[in-house]
């Protein structure tokens, strides 16, 4: 497992602040080519359940262990953080998925656990802004975090987990909200 590395301080345009950018994800480092490929088979969504990597077949129980694991981890940056509630922004709902909340809706952490879990099965996709802080998730299982300071106990549950916490900026960022 992966020890957790302590992110870099990163200016972003939320409220002209700094915030400590990670990439928190299920994909060993040490698999990544240098131009930060990932060398290894594996699988990158839902859909994949029953399909075989690295010789053994994913199962619902393997996807929803990571996909708690994700969320978990997510959550623990954002209680340590001190960030209650995340602003939808960029909203994509191609598959017309119903939602409970639309573009600019502000989720209270109660209601993410769900949320996320939801993003990370593909049935929508956005990104969660606060003014001091965000989740990002990419379609193939990345997951970006930015807050306010570095959240250890937050590093040190994601690795427990069995996630792997590296310092990377979200290449999720906008200049301006879609809103």
């Amino acid at each position: 497992m992966c020890q957790p590395k302590m992110a870099s301080v990163i200016s972003l345009p939320f409220d002209g602040g700094a915030v400590r950018e990670y990439r928190v994800t299920k994909y060993d480092p040490a698999l990544r080519a240098p131009t930060g490929e990932y060398k290894s088979d594996d699988w990158i969504m839902f859909s994949q359940i029953g399909q075989s990597f690295r010789g053994a077949a994913l199962t619902e129980q393997e996807y929803k262990r990571v996909e708690n694991a994700y969320v978990q981890a997510a959550l623990a940056f954002l209680n340590e953080s001190g960030i209650a509630a995340l602003r939808v922004v960029g909203l994509e709902n191609p598959r017309k998925s119903q939602l409970e909340f639309a573009e600019g809706s502000l989720l209270p952490q109660e209601s993410l656990s769900d949320v996320f879990g939801r993003i990370l099965r593909n049935e929508f996709w956005c990104r969660f802004q606060a003014d001091d802080g965000f989740v990002h998730f990419g379609w193939d299982y990345y997951m970006y975090i930015g807050v306010p300071r570095r959240c250890p106990e937050a590093e040190q549950t994601a690795s427990e987990l069995g996630l792997y916490v590296e310092e990377f900026t979200s290449p999720f960022h906008k200049e301006t909200d879609d809103q």
